[in-house]
């Protein structure tokens, strides 16, 4: 018992059980895949334009008393973006539920800040049960193309669940830095403090070898801990699945399905345009006749929307109007917003 203890204790510090690619913490936070993001930073669905809903499946440290479903939704409109989340943990005297919702605003250009509110409920067989509630908050900053700066802190406010005096949510203040050098790759470091285990320190990088199939690796430290995750994308639908080590514990599975098209697409770094590269495309571009080369230079479109674009007129036909983007999987109404200066048809 107290072995299975000892887990649920250190499952308040792991954020990997509410998605396979969150071993990494704040520093996978950064480059979201899905609204699950949002147990970690909730400026992060921020940049999840669309609608979407996904699932989860984990078994913490190896425990089956420990495993946990979770199930998260958003959506966004021309300014906000909103999004929740459930999720259920524990058998054989212990449970743990959660619900948590969260929005995001962008402040200004390159700038999108987030708050969520969350309700906790524990039981434990012999050691009672109790309510609680927090607050987390989270911004996300993008100075110039493909580069990006979080932070968040989580448990910002957090009652006590029992007569022992310890949160809801250990407290924790967390920043990443992120980084695009080219397309298909991210990379990302972030660092930690928690309320009761000190400092932590992690790094995550992103390979997508193929279109639509990604690969995700993460280092964390003390003590050191590595993730490793699968992410395949067919159409509005994908899959994942994560393992995560643990020096004292036994490694956690877990596996997620969303549907959906609102995947963080981000463009390549890129501090200083050159005359050259001006000079090679005349903006406003004619949607109907653009290369998929040519779109991708327009900001806010990477190599996935592109080529989303691409199939959609292929499929469709030519736009009448720019409006019509709204109908592409993936561009919400401030994408457009803001692709509307750089294109016509």
């Amino acid at each position: 018992m107290e072995y299975i203890l000892l887990g649920i204790v250190m499952a308040a510090f792991e954020p990997q059980s509410e998605s396979p690619w969150l071993s990494g913490g704040i520093a996978a936070a950064i480059f979201p895949r899905t609204h699950l993001c949002m147990s970690v930073n909730p400026a992060s669905v921020g940049l999840l334009e669309g609608t979407a809903i996904s699932a989860s499946a984990s078994r913490p440290f190896g425990f089956s008393d420990l495993d946990r479903t979770a199930i998260a939704g958003g959506s966004s409109t021309d300014r906000f973006a909103f999004a929740g989340l459930l999720s259920y943990s524990g058998r054989n005297g212990y449970g743990e539920a959660t619900a948590n919702c969260a929005a995001a605003i962008p402040l200004r250009r390159g700038i999108v800040a987030g708050a969520s509110v969350s309700c906790h409920r524990i039981q434990i067989e012999g050691f009672g049960s109790g309510t609680a509630f927090s607050t987390d908050v989270g911004l996300i900053a993008r100075p110039v193309k493909g580069l990006f700066f979080t932070g968040a802190v989580r448990g910002l406010y957090s009652s006590t669940l029992t007569e022992s005096g310890m949160g809801a949510v250990p407290r924790t203040v967390s920043a990443a830095l992120g980084v695009c050098p080219m397309n298909g790759i991210t990379v990302s470091a972030g660092a930690a403090v928690h309320q009761y285990s000190g400092q932590e320190y992690s790094i995550v990088t992103s390979v997508e070898p193929y279109p639509g199939v990604s690969l995700s690796f993460s280092f964390l430290t003390p003590p050191v801990r590595m993730g490793m995750g699968f992410h395949v994308s067919i159409s509005k639908v994908s899959m994942q699945y994560g393992y995560a080590t643990h020096p004292d514990l036994p490694g956690g599975h877990a596996i997620s399905v969303a549907y959906g098209s609102v995947a963080f697409d981000p463009e390549p770094v890129q501090f200083v345009t050159s005359q050259d590269e001006e000079d090679q495309v005349s903006f406003p571009v004619n949607i109907n006749t653009a290369t998929e080369e040519e779109l991708v230079t327009i900001p806010g479109i990477g190599p996935s929307k592109a080529s989303t674009i691409m199939n959609y007129i292929e499929s469709f036909g030519p736009l009448e109007s720019i409006d019509q983007l709204i109908d592409i999987p993936g561009i919400g109404a401030t994408t457009l917003e803001n692709l509307r200066p750089y294109l016509t048809v």
